[in-house]
């Protein structure tokens, strides 16, 4: 059976790669300093076609390092949830899953009190990862968020906090409201209810 998830654009990357010093065609601003990163989802191992979903893939990022006018490196590295690493024979990374739910974090990506964050939604934690894009830990702001998280937080532009709305179905019908402040702890939980048990995918986030 033929799955449009598993071919042209959407077909699985085998290989994590590192390739240094890359050709630039143009010229990159020297202005431009940082990484450019994209998470999706990328399966480890080939998954039954008639069954597979493109939101269920293990997470996978890609990132570019951009500085004084070069293009440093590109590198491709799986997100390593409990099933990562387990299949790449690797150690679990520390920190502990919400709810049982060790979901791949294959949706976004984001920088954040100094790290970089994979995310996705549905109640599963985020899992930090460095600057080179390798795996740390299960992410829980040291210690101070309460449940799982978001894919798509907000950050408050005047601020650098972030506004996230994360909802699980094991928290009945609310969702959680938090603010994580700009050392990378919750300082605000708030459940919000709801007339049933929602799925609630994103936000927008205004001054009031």
């Amino acid at each position: 059976m033929s799955n449009p998830y598993l071919n042209g654009n959407f077909g699985p990357v085998t290989d994590e790669v590192t390739v240094t010093d890359l050709a630039v065609t143009g010229t990159i601003p020297a202005h431009l300093d940082g990484r450019y990163v994209r998470n999706g989802p990328n399966p480890l191992t080939p998954p039954e076609p008639s069954t597979y979903h493109w939101f269920t893939g293990d997470g996978m990022v890609h990132g570019v390092r951009l500085r004084d006018g070069k293009a440093e490196w590109y590198r491709n590295r799986w997100v390593r949830s409990s099933a990562v690493a387990d299949g790449l024979g690797e150690p679990r990374r520390p920190g502990d899953a919400h709810g049982d739910m060790d979901f791949a974090a294959n949706t976004n990506v984001i920088g954040h009190a100094g790290g970089l964050l994979a995310i996705v939604e549905a109640g599963s934690r985020p899992y930090e990862l460095d600057l080179e894009l390798e795996t740390v830990r299960v992410c829980d702001f040291d210690g101070t968020l309460p449940g799982g998280y978001t894919a798509h937080p907000k950050r408050d532009p005047k601020t650098g906090e972030l506004h996230a709305v994360s909802y699980f179905w094991g928290w009945g019908n609310v969702v959680q409201y938090t603010v994580v402040d700009v050392h990378g702890r919750v300082r605000r939980t708030v459940e919000v209810p709801f007339g049933a048990s929602p799925m609630l995918h994103d936000m927008s986030l205004t001054e009031s």
